[in-house]
């Protein structure tokens, strides 16, 4: 998912990144296949006119983004099967598994990852028996993978003391709060995982599923006729994810701090946060060219 916009734009991959979604209202069915020209006129007629300033402007170009990029994905859904892994790949890898890492890495950080350090036997003595029990057989959660959540935990930090973290307040963290997502780990880790689920293929098609929001938003600014620079490209990809790096749709307005800040109030950091990751699809389209 494109790599999530960690403060307020959460999209419950990923970042940039997790889970996306096609938007309520977004039409898509019966759409002739897009062509440079509709790219162009994205870009010209679309992004360089949507504006933020109050509500009524946001939403003068939330049709116009949120169907085209769900045309994109339609498109994406079309190509080899080569290609689209390839550009999940890249979307996952430099997105969303970017934003998880730095979080198992943080010590102080109640996430854990895809799955928990300790043996089976000593989470039997921290984790609740219904805990345990969802733990163990977590691949029976389904294809859109398994997450565990504070409540399974019966001794707080006992378990973070075997995962190596020390989480200050711990007590304090509420019981929904998710410490395990399946999707918390690699590509290439998630493709080797799939095969413990029931159904490997479906979980494979729900990995990929999961990137064509990140796909078709970089593939919308990489698709036209010319070849945008790093600044173009940047601002198109904080436009397009005023709209769809949420799943408050047409109320992302009201709830989401980030999709009101115009962007030149925007620091630094978060205007090029996403480069890493449109620039890996780029990279992808050398090896698996789309005509």
């Amino acid at each position: 998912m494109l790599m999530k916009r960690k403060t307020h734009l959460k999209l419950a991959a990923g970042i940039l990144l997790g889970v996306l979604m096609i938007l309520p209202g977004a039409r898509i069915h019966g759409q002739p296949s897009l062509t440079t020209k509709d790219y162009d006129d994205f870009y010209n007629l679309v992004i360089l006119k949507a504006k933020n300033g109050n509500k009524a402007e946001w939403m003068a170009s939330y049709d116009s983004i949120v169907n085209f990029i769900a045309r994109v994905r339609q498109n994406v859904e079309k190509l080899p099967d080569a290609t689209r892994r390839a550009l999940a790949q890249a979307v996952h890898d430099n997105g969303y598994w970017k934003g998880q890492q730095l979080r198992i890495r943080d010590a102080k950080d109640p996430f854990i990852g895809s799955k928990f350090k300790a043996s089976d036997e000593k989470l039997k003595a921290v984790l609740t028996p219904q805990g345990f029990n969802a733990y163990q057989n977590r691949y029976a959660q389904g294809a859109r993978g398994y997450r565990l959540a504070l409540v399974a935990v019966g001794d707080r930090p006992a378990l973070y003391k075997l995962e190596g973290k020390n989480i200050p307040r711990v007590s304090e963290i509420p019981p929904n709060t998710y410490i395990v997502n399946a999707n918390a780990q690699s590509w290439n880790d998630l493709l080797a995982d799939a095969q413990r689920f029931p159904n490997p293929a479906e979980r494979i098609s729900v990995i990929i599923g999961n990137q064509l929001n990140g796909i078709a938003s970089a593939l919308s600014l990489l698709r036209g006729s010319r070849t945008h620079s790093d600044a173009e490209m940047d601002y198109g990809t904080a436009v397009i994810w005023r709209y769809t790096g949420h799943y408050d749709g047409k109320n992302g307005w009201d709830r989401k701090p980030l999709v009101r800040i115009p962007y030149a109030e925007l620091s630094e950091a978060e205007k090029v946060k996403d480069r890493v990751f449109w620039k890996a699809v780029r990279e992808a389209l050398k090896a698996h060219p789309i005509p």
